[in-house]
């Protein structure tokens, strides 16, 4: 007990504790910074420069802004390029808005176009209802994703029907239609 005491009073340990108390004070104080800075850009997004290194909840933050702006592009572009990075609650994040943006587009043209965009509506609503799915798989309980891909399977467009051929003779033979060598060879 006594060789405790003096461990105590010796003036190393307290220097040692007080160098260390010190470190962790500056290291907490940084990462309280960081947190503050980021939280600052994900209140505004469009000051967000994004590249490799920008972490993937300011690039989320960035991407739904300019959805709501309506830039679709560059609003894909930004959730493709983070659809793997960050945790499980931020992919499943990505993965509902990229659906839930694919439905909207698909929707817009149907009701604008109708069948005349057949082929490009067919395409979004099967985009969506991947992403969905992917969404549902990181959390089975997101029950707007539930729903938004009830309401792609709801707007999935008819099958197009197959052009009738024309023709309406009978081949009595395969041979008929098979082609001959001129002159008679066999």
């Amino acid at each position: 007990m006594a060789s405790l005491m003096r461990m105590w009073r010796s003036p190393m340990l307290i220097w040692g504790l007080l160098a260390a108390v010190l470190a962790g004070v500056v290291y907490e104080s940084y990462a309280v910074f960081r947190i503050a800075r980021q939280n600052t850009l994900i209140s505004q997004p469009e000051r967000v420069e994004v590249d490799d290194k920008t972490p993937p909840v300011l690039v989320l933050a960035k991407a739904h802004r300019l959805e709501r702006s309506g830039e679709t592009q560059e609003t894909l572009r930004l959730y493709t390029s983070i659809l793997d990075r960050g945790d499980e609650r931020l992919r499943e994040q990505v993965h509902y808005n990229l659906g839930t943006l694919y439905l909207r587009e698909a929707a817009q043209l149907w009701n604008a176009k109708g069948v005349l965009e057949y082929v490009r509506v067919n395409t979004l609503v099967a985009l969506a209802k991947e992403q969905l799915q992917k969404t549902l798989r990181l959390n089975p309980a997101n029950w707007d994703a539930r729903f938004n891909l009830e309401y792609a399977h709801r707007i999935t467009p008819p099958a197009k029907e197959r052009e009738k051929a024309d023709w309406h003779g009978a081949k009595p033979s395969v041979f008929a239609t098979v082609p001959t060598i001129p002159g008679g060879a066999p």
